[in-house]
């Protein structure tokens, strides 16, 4: 029986990964979950900011986003997902879909310095991010304080798993991207 493809799309803060999560899914046909987005809908919901939110908000909308991968893999969707997923804290949740899906890593690459500004530049540019997503360092900046980079630690699973440079074109391209998901799904 035929799997559904999970397409795991990440990277550091200000990496490009929803840009491209956007730009794959279109490409590819398929769905796109976005754990930041399910966020969103869930805090706006309440009319509050992320901040006057109880602390365990940000669990909650990474529980929704699971449920949500689950019932769109039991019914055979293929899907594109895009988060900052860490290893120590998303593993075990991937971990799950090895049996269920053809499930690919595409972690966004980019110089730190580049991503860094990226994520300050879209903060200080977006009034809602801080409101839906607490970013303090974003509030920091708007203060004129120097923010430190947050640390990022790329997920390591025993999956395809590709490097895609996003510093202006992708590299790989698109239609490479898809090329190469398809040849590694179809040689498992």
């Amino acid at each position: 029986m035929a799997k559904p493809y999970l397409i795991v799309v990440t990277g550091r803060a200000g990496s490009g990964k929803t840009t491209l999560a956007k730009a794959l899914s279109t490409t590819l046909h398929m769905p796109l979950i976005s754990r930041d987005q399910i966020k969103e809908g869930y805090v706006n919901t309440f009319g509050k900011s992320h901040d006057e939110l109880p602390q365990e908000t940000n669990g909650i909308a990474s529980k929704i986003f699971f449920e949500t991968l689950h019932g769109l893999l039991d019914n055979r969707v293929s899907v594109v997902v895009e988060a900052a997923f860490q290893h120590h804290v998303w593993a075990s949740n991937l971990e799950q879909f090895k049996d269920k899906a053809q499930l690919s890593l595409l972690i966004c690459k980019i110089e730190d310095e580049i991503a860094h500004h990226r994520y300050l530049e879209r903060g200080l540019h977006d009034d809602f991010r801080v409101y839906f997503h607490g970013d303090a360092g974003v509030d920091l900046a708007r203060a004129g304080k120097h923010v430190e980079m947050s640390h990022y630690e790329e997920p390591q699973l025993d999956v395809a798993t590709f490097y895609i440079d996003t510093t202006a074109d992708y590299k790989p391209s698109l239609s490479e991207l898809k090329e190469i998901i398809v040849k590694k799904a179809s040689e498992l």
